[in-house]
């Protein structure tokens, strides 16, 4: 295991001879970030600034940049925190930090450490990092499934919040965990995602939402639940380990593409633009998972509710996941008779990663379609185009990963959840809604431009022609048309997936599970 390394093996004076990785490597010296920002301290406390990241290269290196010039401080709070080259890269950055006196404070999701109990272990034995985890589940080998089964009213309820939070001066939400899927270096699927670097004054309210869950009653010190034994000979073992590992990021495509990534460029030409603009920060405590399901003292749903209330003339809303409720379904349908447009993107039966997701929300599309809700999805050949002129993007398909909803060209809410069950309901979650107008409408002139391009099915329902019908009798039902290389294609199952699993997705969305999905 070489996700995570010890902190007790002497470090060395060369790490891994790789010429031309500028910041990728520890810096010589490190900068002041609010200087390199270009921001003043005494507008911070009265104000917030905003820097979008959608590009992958722009979410991952801007993170490392914020540690690697850390001073004081860094607060992790992810779901998922991969075995991989990323999340080995990432604990490099996080190691060199401690060494050098920072406080690193990692809380991360229990559900994912199945078999990484040494490496975090390991981590965990420098002085200068502390390691917590959410709601943990005290099997941790052999029947740790099975007490997950069990006790799946409980330990179903996960901590799906994603936070980086530097100095408790800076920070970067959204919807990126830490993992080669989420920043283009796996081999197979990238996540579009989108996450927001933040800084003044929304940040507080980051800063005490990971206090918040730091003190949390349902999270425990990771050396009282994990699980390992390590001698100091395999200690200082993971350093060499962890170069490897390093030597390995270092080499893919990502890693040459983040060097010149807009961050960094706008970071090192001082040419970086902030947008200023009010916003607000919202976040379940962590007592949602102990109360009953539909018991929301704790829960953001009321926020969200309220912002729903507000909106006068349009609402995008982009989420992977897409499942909607009954109370949902109502409000849909009092924003579309005050003649408000709603528009869905989500993922395709084809793009998405949890195929059980699609059944839950198929058998709603007809009430949102009859309503005039406009449905897209997308496909998992998307952005073709954009892969031919990037050529460090080297996965074959896409899948969407995006929580984004854009109100009235105005408001740019983003955070963790999803519009489903799972996300109002059971797991934690984060909220963030931004008023820029700027920002909102980049962002939408953007949205509605790929709209109209080969890489999304736009869903309708209508007449299904004779050779596509289960039986004689005339039916209708969902049809889905895109174009292909600039051609329309009209399609009467959902494309691009094979026979087992429009199937499965067929029968499962006839089971009662919307709840746990």
């Amino acid at each position: 295991m070489t996700l995570l390394i010890t902190a007790c093996a002497d470090k060395r004076d060369t790490l891994i001879p790789v010429e031309s990785h500028k910041f990728l490597l520890e810096p010589t010296k490190q900068v002041d970030i609010l200087k390199s920002f270009r921001l003043q301290k005494e507008n911070l406390h009265e104000s917030s600034y905003f820097y979008p990241l959608d590009k992958p290269r722009d979410a991952f290196s801007s993170r490392i940049f914020l540690i690697d010039n850390a001073k004081k401080s860094i607060d992790v709070q992810y779901y998922i925190y991969d075995d991989d080259a990323s999340g080995a890269f990432f604990s490099y950055h996080l190691l060199q930090a401690a060494k050098r006196g920072v406080k690193v404070r990692i809380l991360i999701d229990d559900l994912d450490t199945s078999g990484k109990d040494k490496a975090w272990l390991l981590l965990a034995s420098h002085p200068n990092i502390s390691l917590k985890v959410f709601n943990p589940i005290r099997f941790r080998k052999i029947f740790r499934f099975a007490k997950l089964a069990m006790h799946i009213d409980s330990l179903g309820r996960r901590m799906h919040n994603k936070a980086l939070i530097i100095d408790d001066s800076y920070a970067i939400v959204g919807g990126r965990n830490i993992g080669d899927i989420y920043y283009a270096t796996g081999d197979n699927t990238l996540f579009l995602d989108f996450d927001i670097l933040s800084v003044g004054k929304v940040n507080s309210d980051i800063v005490k939402m990971f206090e918040t869950y730091w003190n949390s009653q349902v999270v425990e010190d990771a050396t009282t639940i994990l699980e390992a034994d390590f001698t100091k000979d395999e200690m200082k073992k993971s350093e060499f380990l962890l170069e490897e590992r390093v030597a390995d990021f270092l080499r893919t495509p990502i890693a040459k593409a983040m060097q010149k990534a807009e961050f960094i460029k706008a970071v090192e030409s001082k040419s970086i633009e902030f947008i200023k603009a009010n916003a607000a920060f919202f976040y379940d405590y962590p007592q949602k998972i102990t109360t009953a399901i539909n018991d929301d003292t704790y829960h953001i749903s009321k926020e969200i509710a309220r912002e729903f209330k507000h909106i006068q003339k349009s609402a995008l809303i982009i989420s992977p996941y897409f499942i909607p409720t009954t109370d949902m379904l109502k409000k849909f349908k009092l924003l579309r008779e005050r003649g408000v447009s709603i528009t869905i993107i989500t993922n395709s039966l084809a793009s998405t990663d949890v195929f059980l997701v699609y059944s839950g929300y198929q058998k709603h599309i007809k009430a949102l379609l009859e309503m005039g809700v406009k449905v897209y999805e997308i496909k998992p050949n998307s952005f073709e185009h954009i892969k031919r002129s990037k050529k460090w993007i080297k996965q074959n398909r896409v899948s969407l990963h995006t929580k984004l909803m854009l109100l009235d060209g105005r408001y740019l809410t983003l955070g963790s959840a999803n519009i489903d069950p799972r996300s109002i309901k059971l797991n934690t979650e984060t909220f963030m809604i931004i008023d820029s107008k700027k920002l909102a409408q980049r962002l939408l002139n953007e949205a509605k431009a790929e709209l109209l391009s080969d890489d999304f099915i736009e869903i309708s329902w209508g007449e299904i022609p004779v050779p596509y019908r289960l039986s004689g009798v005339k039916s209708y039902g969902i049809i889905y048309t895109t174009t292909e290389h600039g051609l329309k294609k009209v399609y009467y199952q959902p494309p691009y997936s094979g026979f087992f699993r429009i199937m499965g997705a067929n029968f499962l969305s006839y089971l009662p599970i919307d709840g746990y999905l």
